[in-house]
């Protein structure tokens, strides 16, 4: 198969849409041929879109990488980065050699400088490409692709405040809204050990923690945690909620929103390969609706990773 030529934007905003279904086209129309390419040629065409303005593959310098407890770790990440990233939009990320696996990662950004000139990303240790990220040197380059999806939105005129809830690296998509506003945030792990990174929050932000061995905080789940707050006046009933962390953690929050009539937001931490809407790799089970064609399915890299509860079927 011949390679992929996918037409560089000839102004800015000529990204988006039209040239993502450009992409599409040029991906699809060889897959239709007798003889088609390999994967890995299909997936290095659906990248090279990404060579528009608003959406860039660029590398970027290591600075730095804060290990923390429990494998996790901040990776610090060299400009230019857009200041207008939103809390809860993500990037792919691979490192620039040696990359173990086919496939960048996805990580929420975790903080980004008010000029742009760096940014970072929360993440575990867990497989190759997270151990690989975890691994890489002052001086290093990563590849990064972003900003990509949407992110939470800001709450509309006369409502509370969110609540945001968190468990694990869940808190990443965080730090971004509580430098915009004083937020209160419930934080659950494990023990003491997966409780990490609240330094880098600011001194407006709240934090309540829950441990399940009560080894830190409140003994028991964030849920439980959320519950006795509200029973005990400390957090506003009638707050919608912003919640990330793993799908059963989010899942309970958001059965327990929708019983008592609050609304209810969670990023999902779904496996994804482009990144753009090419793949399909990261839909999920939606109910049908106008923002989604129809269809009873939702490809979370565009239509999320951020989801109004009610639109999931869990």
């Amino acid at each position: 198969m011949r390679p992929c030529r996918v037409r560089k934007p000839t102004r800015i905003g000529e990204c988006g849409r039209n040239s993502i279904d450009t992409a599409i086209e040029f991906v699809i129309q060889p897959m239709r041929a007798p003889r088609a390419g390999t994967a890995i040629q299909v997936v290095q065409c659906i990248y090279r879109v990404l060579s528009c303005d608003g959406m860039q593959t660029r590398l970027h310098k290591v600075l730095r990488v804060e290990g923390l407890t429990g494998a996790s770790y901040v990776l610090w990440l060299e400009g230019p980065f857009s200041a207008e990233i939103a809390p809860g939009q993500f990037a792919m990320l691979r490192t620039g050699s040696d990359w173990p696996v086919l496939l960048p990662r996805p990580f929420s950004y975790f903080d980004v400088s008010a000029a742009g000139t760096a940014a970072s990303f929360f993440g575990k240790a867990i497989g190759p490409g997270t151990r690989a990220l975890a691994a890489v040197r002052v001086g290093d380059e990563v590849s990064v692709s972003g900003p990509l999806g949407g992110g939470f939105p800001a709450p509309a005129d006369g409502e509370p405040e969110p609540v945001c809830i968190a468990g694990g690296v869940g808190l990443a998509p965080f730090l971004l809204w509580t430098k915009q506003r004083a937020t209160t945030v419930l934080y659950g792990g494990a023990n003491r050990e997966a409780i990490v990174a609240m330094e880098s929050f600011p001194g407006q932000t709240t934090f309540h923690v829950a441990t399940d061995d009560g080894s830190l905080g409140f003994h028991g789940n964030v849920l439980e945690l959320y519950r006795s707050l509200v029973a005990a006046g400390e957090v506003d009933q009638r707050a919608p909620v912003y919640c990330c962390g793993p799908d059963p953690m989010m899942e309970a929050v958001a059965a327990d929103c929708a019983e008592r009539g609050v609304a209810c937001r969670v990023s999902l931490e779904t496996y994804m390969a482009c990144g753009y809407g090419v793949c399909n790799g990261c839909s999920v089970a939606v109910e049908p609706a106008e923002r989604f064609g129809g269809k009873p399915w939702a490809r979370c890299c565009i239509h999320g990773p951020v989801f109004d509860a009610a639109e999931l079927k869990w």
